[in-house]
């Protein structure tokens, strides 16, 4: 059994596979599609648990699962609890919970658990919190709309109509601690991912995150790195949106590889551990915006191979390219979990050849760039990452720095096989169908 209080450093070298429960397995295996994305399509913690081995066959080491508590009608994705004291009975028992973070541990994954403070979900009568486990309406701040240009209006107003939980309140803080702490404690989970942690006042996180007990990542969604790290004061991880915006924007051709170095670089050292994504249940996924397989693998090298927790979303191995809420949280089953496609086979690669083989090396970004700024180099430990913008279609040869690695050296492609000697603190080799290349 692993220890579930797993640290920051421990958490800062895995590999994260977020998963929706609903949209993952069933537990019966059935591979027919969805019908209607936008409720129920019937994944469940038996159905996880009976594929953890595809995950762990990519080499990820953590899952993080969706929210666990009851909802209301319609809340597959778990962010419209009703009762904090129950489990959503649609993903299974907490016996089905506890079995399912049991046998991820016996693999040696951690597990991270979605979590929401800040609201309810929208109750069917107005202003009667039946059955809530926040029942009445002084539970909740007055109903208002956000400005996002306030801070106080995100923390005090109702973010899209839902009931805004009056975390002031002392019992009421004391409860959400006592609900977090005991599921830690009930099902073992090692650490959190923090929903919609910008609309709650900031000094109400540390005895949350204390409570619980674990590691945690918080979502900030704000690409401002000036206002987002001010909240490394508060959670030990953070979701790294100052870098998704530059990544999405360089991946998706709208901006050369400066806007990827500077948006990356001014994320650096910073006091807490960056969680990497390029894609997420919240915005849609990369393949479908630039619809390029080469760009979107660039895109994931360097997620994983940059400073931080690295994540990937659910399906990306098998090149899922769905758009906006609710259309890229497709079902994966209908996938048949195939472990051939090319997709699955590069992030595998990536992960253990790449990110697992380098995890102790020293980042170092240099900033190695062609005269058109489409490539763009920079080091982990040993190895050269080499990322470009040229697509599936591109065969280009280039050289480009290789920063502070010494001469003489010869690295060896984890993808293609490609051999290179640096010399003169440069590298020369062709780009082949617009591949990245990860030279170690």
């Amino acid at each position: 059994m692993l220890m579930k209080r797993a640290a920051a450093d421990a958490w800062s070298q895995r590999t994260v596979y977020q998963l929706l429960t609903d949209r993952f397995a069933q537990s019966d295996d059935t591979t027919s599609a969805c019908s209607d994305l936008s409720s129920y399509c019937g994944g469940t913690f038996k159905g996880v648990m009976n594929h953890l081995d595809y995950i762990q066959g990519m080499g990820f080491d953590a899952i993080w699962i969706s929210p666990i508590p009851t909802n209301i009608d319609g809340g597959y994705h778990g962010y419209w609890a009703k009762d904090f004291d129950t489990i959503n009975s649609n993903f299974g028992t907490g016996d089905d919970l506890k079995a399912l973070v049991d046998a991820a541990h016996k693999l040696g994954m951690y597990v991270m658990l979605d979590v929401v403070a800040n609201h309810m979900g929208i109750p069917s009568t107005a202003n009667d919190y039946s059955g809530y486990t926040f029942d009445t309406s002084s539970d909740y701040h007055p109903k208002c709309t956000i400005d996002e240009s306030s801070q106080t209006s995100m923390e005090q107003c109702w973010l899209a109509n839902l009931p805004d939980i009056n975390t002031e309140d002392d019992t009421i803080v004391a409860k959400l601690n006592s609900v977090v702490k005991n599921w830690v404690d009930t099902y073992g989970f090692d650490g959190l991912r923090i929903d919609t942690m910008k609309y709650i006042r900031k000094d109400f996180w540390p005895g949350y995150i204390d409570a619980a007990g674990v590691f945690a990542i918080g979502e900030v969604y704000d690409g401002d790195p000036s206002y987002t790290t001010t909240y490394f004061d508060y959670s030990p991880g953070l979701l790294n949106y100052p870098v998704y915006f530059p990544v999405y924007d360089t991946f998706t051709l709208a901006k050369d590889m400066t806007r990827l170095h500077n948006g990356w670089t001014a994320a650096l050292n910073v006091s807490g551990v960056w969680a990497n994504f390029i894609d997420n249940h919240d915005v849609p996924r990369l393949l479908g915006e630039n619809k390029d397989a080469a760009l979107t693998k660039n895109a994931l090298t360097f997620s994983l191979m940059s400073t931080g927790l690295g994540i990937v979303y659910y399906g990306t191995e098998q090149s899922f390219n769905g758009g906006a809420d609710p259309n890229n949280r497709e079902v994966l089953w209908t996938s048949g979990f195939s472990t051939d496609t090319d997709m699955y086979s590069f992030v595998t690669t990536l992960v253990k050849k790449g990110r697992q083989a380098t995890l102790n090396g020293t980042i170092d970004a240099f900033g190695g760039m062609t005269s058109d700024n489409k490539a763009y180099a920079f080091s982990r430990g040993n190895a050269l990452v080499v990322l470009n913008q040229y697509g599936a279609s591109a065969t280009q040869d280039i050289t480009i720095s290789s920063g502070k690695l010494a001469d003489g050296t010869t690295l060896t492609d984890i993808f293609s096989g490609q051999n290179v000697t640096i010399n003169n603190s440069q590298v020369t080799f062709t780009i082949k169908n617009g591949m990245p290349a990860v030279f170690v």
